[in-house]
């Protein structure tokens, strides 16, 4: 027995083109291509609930691009936060995500640390041979979104800064189209 024949005859034809009369009734037919079956197609015939992907089945969310959109928006917020705590940023590059209660507060609490470094880098100051890294730009490790409310969220961010992992929670609000940090909590 020949294994080409063999293995020709079990292989199914991929493409099957037979041609079509024209609908008039002439000469100017057109081809038909049929294609093989696909594994979604033959799923359904069996019963199974196929999805276009191949993989699972995806549900339409109407609230995922909003969370998207704020679990982007913590990430920024969180990390420009810190970098206010640092000193390297302004507290008025935060003014139109955050609320002017949240804006108070982180503007003292910006104050209090850059008087504490103010401290601590006088202690120190006749350390000699020691180097100091100079700034170190926090990194986002995490990022949880969940809906309280319709058109409100709360978020907890954790970020990795200089010398340990901090945790950021804050409460985003919707008014007017714009999305506003009404709550901010820094560990």
């Amino acid at each position: 027995m020949n294994t080409a024949s063999t293995s020709q005859a079990a292989r199914p034809a991929l493409l099957v083109v037979r041609p079509v009369p024209a609908p008039d009734g002439g000469q100017g037919g057109a081809n038909v291509v049929k294609l093989p079956p696909r594994a979604d197609r033959a799923a359904r015939a069996a019963g199974g609930a196929p999805s276009p992907g191949g993989g699972t089945v995806k549900v339409l969310d109407p609230v995922a691009a909003e969370r998207t959109v704020v679990c982007a928006m913590s990430c920024k917020v969180a990390q420009a936060s810190l970098e206010v705590l640092s000193g390297v940023r302004s507290v008025q590059q935060l003014s139109r995500w955050l609320s002017t209660m949240c804006m108070d507060s982180l503007t003292t609490r910006a104050r209090l640390h850059a008087e504490a470094a103010r401290l601590e880098l006088r202690r120190h100051s006749s350390d000699d041979g020691k180097v100091h890294t100079l700034y170190h730009q926090p990194q986002v490790r995490s990022v949880h979104c969940s809906a309280v409310l319709p058109g409100i969220y709360e978020t907890s961010v954790v970020v990795a800064d200089a010398s340990r992992f901090r945790a950021i929670a804050m409460r985003f609000e919707q008014s007017q189209g714009l999305w506003k940090v009404t709550a901010l909590q820094i560990g």
